[in-house]
């Protein structure tokens, strides 16, 4: 039954035409910025970089964005239109429901990064120096090390989420948390090691000769701390929530 229902989610997630369009973006930015590079002087010298600096435009907006999309729809959004509960007239446990909705992003969310890589490999070799032969091992490293805080911050997303009956004002509140959040380490900088939105950067520290062991270690455990506790926290809400 769990696996039934995390393809039901994945189609209704797939049917959003934000999921689209994010896909979409996913395969154009890449293309159109090769084509930029390729025809300016000497492509700034940075055509080597196009899949680190695709990673990191994605990964610093438009991925947390599509996550935050996703879980005020899930969850707020079948709230207000009253489908969430038609959906748990089924002989199906809340917690599973909850389960296949955070399944279900976490599959697009893989996705989308591979789709992101594989695009920007692809057109990378229209680029003056773009020859990324020699570098996969770290780009391929990069991209499945930035899974991991991504989906720490979905599963936040997906906490939050449950304080609102409408998709929009939690959206709203998710935006503002994320962009409070980016800007108090410049204000408090010993701030930003115990916040999960500053480690959307964290692929940076797999690639070339790497972060030490234990300061990978320490980050990854705080990182699995957050998708644990928001986790468990927005099953605990979910379970009492009146609808």
């Amino acid at each position: 039954m769990i696996i039934a229902n995390i393809l039901n989610e994945t189609e209704k997630l797939w049917k959003h035409n934000r999921t689209k369009g994010f896909l979409l973006l996913a395969i154009l930015l890449p293309v159109i910025s090769a084509i930029i590079l390729h025809y300016l002087p000497n492509n700034l010298g940075i055509g080597s970089n196009l899949p680190m600096l695709m990673l990191r435009l994605f990964t610093f907006s438009l991925l947390p964005l599509f996550l935050f999309m996703s879980a005020s729809e899930a969850f707020s959004g079948e709230v207000a239109s009253n489908t969430l509960k038609l959906g748990l007239v089924r002989p199906i446990t809340r917690a599973k429901v909850f389960a296949s909705k955070v399944a279900a992003i976490t599959i697009f969310l893989a996705i989308l990064l591979g789709v992101i890589m594989i695009t920007t490999i692809i057109s990378g070799w229209l680029v003056p120096g773009g020859d990324y032969a020699s570098g996969l091992l770290d780009i391929f490293t990069a991209y499945a090390a930035a899974f991991i805080p991504l989906m720490a911050i979905g599963c936040v997303s997906v906490f939050i989420a449950q304080f609102f009956n409408k998709s929009s004002g939690a959206l709203v509140t998710m935006i503002l948390i994320y962009t409070a959040a980016k800007f108090v380490p410049f204000i408090f900088p010993a701030l930003s090691v115990w916040s999960i939105f500053s480690y959307t950067n964290w692929y940076v520290l797999w690639i070339g000769n790497g972060a030490p062991f234990v300061k990978l270690a320490n980050s990854f455990i705080l990182m699995l701390s957050y998708c644990i506790m928001a986790y468990s926290a927005g099953v605990i809400l979910f379970e009492k929530k009146q609808l």
